[in-house]
């Protein structure tokens, strides 16, 4: 550089102003573009998203179907993963940063990750074990998952950061929304993919879940391998000197010494200067920018709180939904989809259409405030999901969901009007001479099958008044959370016969009908069912007993009855089955006067659980709007956490906006456990007031907060000098670039001080 502030050029080449060599150095750089082992890098975040997701997507139809676990138990074993699939990157920060670096940490803890993957799909292979066997394995499984896949989650996006220079930040901006887009379409494919597998593939006499859980296992090997070409490429920086622990000491002297300064002498700007030594004081001012992030951090866990009942809560409202539109049929857990769909489709298109707009027209859509707008679409999703809710418990089948709860349904099975006589319901009581009870009429059955009973031991009488002689006493044992029914049929037109059987309450994972078969006739039968595809279905149903026949598509069957006696009668009757009914046929011999016909019968049909009638594709509006939440949230956060965060504290701060998602689903697991909200469109509500609260606390935490430059970040004159030799000398139009990142100059108001908000 001259003494006139020129720099000498290349021989014969006029020298340069110092603005216009900084122009030609960071054009230099941007001629770079992206580093080559960036790739690497997407490809092994495809893959672990493949992997997490493929995983994550049937883990609570696989808690509530295949470990036979209800409800609020599988939510909550779900929300309980999360918890530290989210708490684990703090861990992962600790170490990257202080100890392995990151590089170590992705590779090592990635091994971790596949073993968990394995013994996750070991415990959905029905010959290894019995239900507790495989409870274990899946949950020693998920435990090692979380500490893998929670491990790495701080570093990857963090290294990938760390693959670019400084004055690359146009790059490294369209990295972490290329980051965000691999994400997602990981997501997007094996959300598909899994519940595919899961119902279209059987194995073991059951739903392949030990498939669904493995390919994903087999997706992690290869994120690994992709990530062990791309080594020769990786630019790695030497992990701090243990900054977690140096940053504890620091914080926890700063607070002892503020403690023992007298409160009149307590003068000092902030509390973390107390202490600063004099040999320390790098360390201070890089945790003062750390806890100005994390004091806004304070509300986000209830947006995460929202945002991971996609694949919980609103999973099994699905499952109560009709998931057919013509032909096409939509599984419950593939209606997750949604959400990395609505996600690769809205990054792009927000890219390239609403923030070039509101640049152009000088709106100030800062990123605190496209936070915000997030936490408010969330609450909106919620509202609209409970509208839904409150649409299906219309017609919602009330039956016991308790070990506490039962209830009886009495079926008529005989040819004359039955009268039952019990102290099981009130108006079933007779009075001292014998009259009164309920009367049921042939091939008709009690009122009961929604009023709810305590279980317990119970005497019933039932009799024909016409007649005589015929009156039954019997002793029943109604056990809890089983809905049962007591079916009296006749063995000859002099003698009475019962049958105490439960009926499911439980819709299928798939949303496929299931009806229940029983025969009364004094002879074996086989049922043929014909659905409209022409496919056949048989079942052997045993004299007196109920048989299952479940996974039924939606459609008209016809279902020919065949007797196995001596003499094969048949009889062809047709019904129609609904997505999500469940149903009880009786088979049913008819008499003539006294006389009961040998070869003459009839099938009567029952609804246990009512049909699904609100169509899955009312769910579509909360997925959008949530996933609208999330890219003016999630994604915003993504680059803010880096881009605020000094360099030796990046993947510790990107841990704890990870953490956030881990507090989140703590919130979930408190509520869903306390089970103090039985209505589940009221619980829908409750979080929608939560982040409402919580947004309006965003909103007076944004307002005090101002934006920071990497260029504060620097350590000292040198690096100042450094930074500023590669920054831009023109002022941009506008702060808000569009992923949401922060970009670097003073239109981030990090230089005047202005409210970030």
């Amino acid at each position: 550089m001259s003494r006139h502030g020129r720099y000498a050029g290349k021989e014969g080449e006029p020298l340069l102003k110092a603005d216009e060599c900084e122009k030609v150095e960071v054009e230099e750089y941007e001629q770079k573009g992206f580093p080559k082992c960036i790739f690497f890098i997407l490809g092994n975040e495809f893959c672990e998203r493949y992997s997490y997701y493929g995983m994550r997507t049937i883990l609570v139809l696989y808690l509530k179907y295949y470990l036979k676990w209800d409800d609020d138990t599988a939510t909550a074993v779900y929300h309980a993963f999360t918890v530290l699939a989210y708490l684990f990157p703090l861990l992962g920060a600790v170490v990257a940063d202080s100890w392995w670096g990151k590089y170590n940490t992705i590779l090592w803890l990635s091994i971790v990750y596949s073993i968990g993957m394995v013994l996750n799909t070991m415990g959905a292979i029905g010959p290894i074990g019995d239900l507790t066997v495989h409870a274990v394995l899946s949950s020693i499984g998920l435990l090692v998952i979380a500490i893998g896949t929670g491990g790495i989650k701080p570093c990857v996006s963090a290294f990938g950061g760390d693959q670019f220079e400084a004055e690359q930040e146009n790059y490294r901006r369209r990295f972490f929304s290329l980051f965000y887009f691999a994400i997602n379409a990981g997501s997007l494919v094996s959300t598909f993919v899994s519940p595919l597998i899961r119902d279209e593939v059987k194995c073991f006499g059951d739903d392949c879940y030990a498939l669904a859980f493995g390919i994903p296992a087999i997706l992690m090997v290869v994120a690994i391998f992709l990530f062990l070409i791309g080594t020769p490429w990786y630019k790695r920086v030497m992990p701090s000197d243990k900054i977690f622990f140096m940053a504890s000491k620091c914080v926890w002297a700063a607070w002892k010494n503020r403690w023992n300064t007298p409160r009149k002498q307590r003068n000092k700007e902030h509390w973390m200067d107390y202490a600063d030594d004099g040999t320390n004081s790098t360390l201070v001012r890089d945790l003062k920018y750390v806890f100005r992030v994390l004091f806004l951090y304070i509300p986000l866990p209830v947006f995460w709180a929202l945002f991971d009942q996609q694949g919980s809560r609103w999973t099994l409202q699905a499952v109560r939904m009709d998931g057919y539109v013509g032909s096409l049929r939509i599984l419950p857990d593939q209606m997750q989809i949604c959400n990395p769909l609505f996600i690769v489709c809205m990054i792009p298109l927000f890219e390239a259409t609403l923030y070039p707009c509101l640049r152009h027209f000088n709106i100030n859509f800062s990123p605190l405030r496209r936070m915000t707008l997030g936490m408010i679409l969330a609450g909106l999703s919620f509202v609209v999901a409970a509208l839904i809710q409150m649409k299906i418990d219309v017609n919602l089948t009330q039956f016991p969901e308790g070990n506490g709860q039962t209830s009886l349904r009495v079926i008529n099975a005989g040819n004359c009007d039955l009268t039952v006589q019990s102290d099981i319901y009130p108006e079933w009581m007779g009075d001292m001479e014998g009259s009164g009870g309920v009367v049921i009429g042939p091939g008709n059955a009690s009122d009961t099958k929604e009023e709810i009973i305590k279980p317990g031991t119970f005497s019933i009488n039932y009799d024909c008044p016409g007649k005589p002689g015929l009156m039954t006493s019997q002793v029943i044992t109604l056990i809890g959370k089983e809905a049962m029914d007591f079916v009296v049929s006749e063995s000859s037109v002099t003698e009475f016969k019962d049958l105490l059987s439960h009926h499911p309450t439980e819709k299928s994972d798939s949303g496929k009908a299931s009806v229940g078969i029983i025969n009364t006739l004094n002879e074996p039968v086989t049922v043929e069912f014909t659905g409209e595809d022409k496919s056949i279905k048989t079942l052997p149903v045993a004299i007196n007993q109920r048989q299952e026949l479940e996974q039924l598509n939606k459609g008209r069957y016809s279902m020919k009855v065949i007797t196995n006696g001596t003499i094969k009668y048949s009889k062809v009757f047709e019904y129609t089955v609904a997505t999500g009914g469940l149903y009880t046929v009786v088979i049913r011999q008819l008499t003539y006067g006294d006389v009961m016909s040998v070869d003459d019968f009839t099938m009567d049909f029952y609804t246990d659980i009512y049909e699904n009638d609100v169509n899955i594709f009312w769910m579509i509006p909360q997925y959008f709007i949530i996933t609208l939440g999330e890219v003016f949230l999630s994604v915003t956060g993504l680059e803010f956490s880096y881009s605020q965060s000094p360099p030796s504290m990046k993947s510790i701060l990107q841990s704890f906006w990870l953490l956030t998602v881990s507090i989140g689903n703590i919130i979930v697991l408190i509520i869903a456990e306390a089970r103090l909200i039985p209505n589940q469109a009221d619980e829908y509500f409750l979080f929608a007031g939560l982040i409402g609260i919580a947004a309006i606390a965003f909103i007076i935490l944004s307002i005090r907060y101002e934006y920071v430059d990497e260029s504060e970040f620097a350590e000292d004159d040198e690096d100042q000098q450094k930074l500023a030799e590669h920054t831009f000398s023109e002022k941009p139009e506008n702060g808000a670039n569009g992923t949401g990142a922060v970009s670097n100059g003073k239109e981030n108001a990090g230089f005047e001080h202005e409210s970030g908000f």
